[in-house]
């Protein structure tokens, strides 16, 4: 892949990131509910940084295993 699309996807990725913990989509979350005994809010936001975290490495191995497959 080339260098700019990378860029371009992990820039995308990003923006994505921060519009999900922004104030307008928190807001949503920020109620007196709990899912499992947790607050909707701590769980909203531990899910997407868990997500993020899982997308960011799973996109790095397939490029690492196309690197090598290119070699």
């Amino acid at each position: 892949m080339k260098q700019n699309h990378k860029e371009i996807k992990y820039l995308i990725s990003s923006v994505i990131f921060m519009v999900l913990l922004n104030f307008p989509i928190l807001s949503i979350f920020n109620k007196n509910s709990t899912i499992n005994g947790i607050p909707a809010l701590f769980f909203y936001v531990f899910t997407v940084w868990a997500v993020f975290i899982g997308f960011l490495y799973w996109s790095v191995k397939k490029e690492e295993q196309q690197a090598e497959k290119d070699e």
